[in-house]
């Protein structure tokens, strides 16, 4: 994210090139127009329809599978900075509600045309004001983001049953056993064996489902909740080894790879916060 509030952006790919599953420090708001493409947001895959809106927590694994390059993949997202929602919330409404609520419920598509278009249609507004020199235009972009929020906390309140993710058993049972094991050492027979399955067909399967590895996952998973223990102020001693890495070598240049900062660089910059 460029911008240190928000950023809104209306993108129009064709064949897109392939982006490989990632997270970030904001929260996402990602309007899905067209296309043929499946998403996957930590452990659900999502096979999105026109019209589909994701909610992607700060620091959640999420990655599009774009099924046919031939097609245009458009789509509107919204990044936001979450002191920035803070700053917006009052007392009595919190900014941030959708996401929490996604995030308690494990659910994290909205499916609902007339939601989708009001969404759509204040999204572009913000876009519309950002790029206006007019009196006022920034808080004009600001309250339209607000609405957006709002508008998405109201039916996350409203709804209890929430769309879930689309996934086979078998991946939905790998990946718990992955989150449930995360900090011990993982091996592809551990995982297999754990779902009397060929390990073979497993990996692959896996592969197929979230678009990575089960090696690849397992470690995003661990960097991510590396991150997190040293937000919490643990050392980087304490966090490699409750984040189930053999030594601090493979640590620092998965780390480092992965966030661009050594482990101890994050630190400090935590820090001085």
């Amino acid at each position: 994210m460029s911008k240190k509030d928000f950023e809104v952006n209306l993108y129009r790919d064709k064949y897109f090139k392939t982006v490989e599953m990632h997270s970030h420090d904001f929260y996402e708001v990602y309007c899905f127009i067209g296309g043929a493409v499946d998403y996957i947001v930590e452990d659900g895959l999502y096979r999105l329809q026109a019209g589909d809106v994701l909610l992607i927590p700060p620091n959640y694994l999420h990655q599009p599978n774009v099924k046919d390059g031939s097609k245009s993949y458009d789509r509107i997202v919204l990044w936001i900075n979450p002191d920035y929602v803070k700053r917006l919330s009052s007392p009595s409404t919190d900014l941030a509600t959708c996401f929490q609520k996604a995030k308690e419920k494990g659910a994290y598509l909205v499916r609902n045309s007339a939601l989708s278009d009001k969404l759509v249609t204040e999204l572009i507004a913000v876009i519309e004001n950002e790029n206006s020199n007019s009196f006022g235009a920034d808080l004009t972009a600001e309250n339209h983001v607000i609405t957006v929020l709002t508008l998405l906390g109201a039916h996350y309140l409203k709804n209890r049953q929430a769309k879930q993710a689309e996934q086979s058993e078998i991946i939905s049972r790998a990946i718990e056993y992955i989150s449930e094991h995360l900090t011990e050492p993982i091996i592809l027979d551990d995982i297999s064996n754990a779902l009397y399955t060929n390990k073979y067909y497993f990996a692959h399967l896996f592969k197929e489902e979230t678009g990575v590895s089960p090696h690849s996952y397992i470690l995003k998973k661990r960097l991510l909740m590396s991150k997190e223990l040293i937000e919490q102020g643990l050392s980087i001693t304490d966090v490699y080894v409750r984040c189930g890495f053999s030594d601090y070598t493979h640590f620092f240049r998965a780390f480092k790879k992965e966030f661009d900062l050594t482990p101890k660089q994050y630190f400090h910059l935590i820090k001085a916060i």
